[in-house]
């Protein structure tokens, strides 16, 4: 049977939400719930036939199964809190929660009540994202060395979330996925150039056990418009970029050789610069694939990929990178 759903938010995002879900078999949308009329007259042209409604209580209502929330970050904890009471299966956008003990709470009265609770990290369901998951856990590439990614744009100029909870969390989210981790260490730094105490770009660095780097630059005042991971790993160097219209990964054969016989200290390693590989690989709109997600994991109380303890995990990067931002760079030590 069809998941019966309700969307709270239909801005910019919310809208792409509504739009993926009302075109989806599994999906009975029932119920768009925004503040804005306006909004909400929108989202009846995409799905004439849902109800529409301002007052939120409408969507702990019976008739309900499962809840996205698209709305501001400030209101995720409130919302997903009283969905989840109600016994809603929540999916919200990220970040999960503003504060660290809020998101805790949720993961918490989601395992006690066993309800699925998911986390909008759209990129660990892009396609390429998944291919490169399939190549570093096959061993091909052998160990990560460090990750570094650029999140830029001349953009939004948005006036109460810094660049680091606005557009960083896509980036830290995929650097845990590749490296199965959490960091141990995390240090932040940026500027105010538009609004004073907003960040418009920072440069976060995460180091994880092993001697794993991660780096990341985020930005929205930048001429360039730049979405790109590059992946250093003992065999291979990958570089995904998201702007690509096509060939949107590229595998280098470079590196360092240790030869088994070598005379002096100079000869121990050999540089190696092979061929460039472009795999094809079947994509398919991360969104719509991250939203099939949801839905079969509320049919089949399966947990999902970005749960809520996934969620957990990217916030308390943030919480920890902001922390640093605040103190002018100080590394942040993340408790186990």
């Amino acid at each position: 049977m069809p998941i019966r759903l309700a969307i709270v938010g239909v801005g910019n995002w919310g809208y792409n939400h509504l739009r993926t879900f009302a075109a989806l078999q599994d999906c009975d949308l029932r119920l768009v719930c925004d503040l804005s009329e306006a909004r909400l007259k929108k989202a009846k042209e995409v799905a004439p036939s849902v109800e529409t409604a301002t007052d939120y209580s409408k969507v702990l209502s019976d008739d309900i199964e499962a809840v996205v929330i698209a709305t501001d970050a400030a209101s995720h904890y409130e919302q997903a809190r009283c969905a989840l009471e109600a016994g809603k299966a929540v999916f919200v956008e990220k970040p999960i929660t503003l504060e660290v003990r809020q998101a805790e709470e949720l993961v918490n009265l989601a395992e006690k009540k066993g309800l699925v609770l998911m986390v909008g990290h759209l990129l660990l369901y892009h396609p390429v994202v998944v291919a490169i998951k399939n190549y570093l856990s096959s061993g091909e590439w052998g160990e990560v060395f460090y990750i570094y990614s650029t999140r830029v744009n001349l953009g939004t100029i948005r006036t109460t979330e810094n660049a680091l909870w606005s557009l960083a969390p896509h980036d830290i989210s995929v650097m845990l996925h590749l490296t199965g981790k959490m960091p141990r260490v995390v240090n932040a730094v940026g500027g105010s150039f538009i609004k004073k105490s907003v960040q418009d770009v920072v440069f976060f660095s995460l180091r994880f056990p092993g001697n794993i780097i991660g780096h990341g630059q985020a930005s929205w005042l930048d001429p360039h418009k730049i979405r790109k991971f590059t992946i250093v790993s003992q065999r291979k160097m990958v570089v995904f970029d998201d702007v690509e219209p096509r060939e949107k990964l590229r595998i280098y054969d470079k590196g360092f050789d240790e030869p088994k016989e070598y005379l002096t200290y100079g000869e121990q390693y050999t540089l190696r610069d092979g061929d460039i590989f472009i795999p094809a690989i079947k994509m398919a709109e991360p969104l719509r694939l991250e939203c099939q997600h949801f839905l079969d994991c509320v049919a089949t109380r399966k947990r999902p990929l970005t749960d809520g303890v996934n969620g957990l995990e990217v916030l308390r990067i943030l919480d920890a990178a902001q922390q640093s931002l605040d103190n002018d760079g100080t590394p942040v030590i993340l408790s186990d």
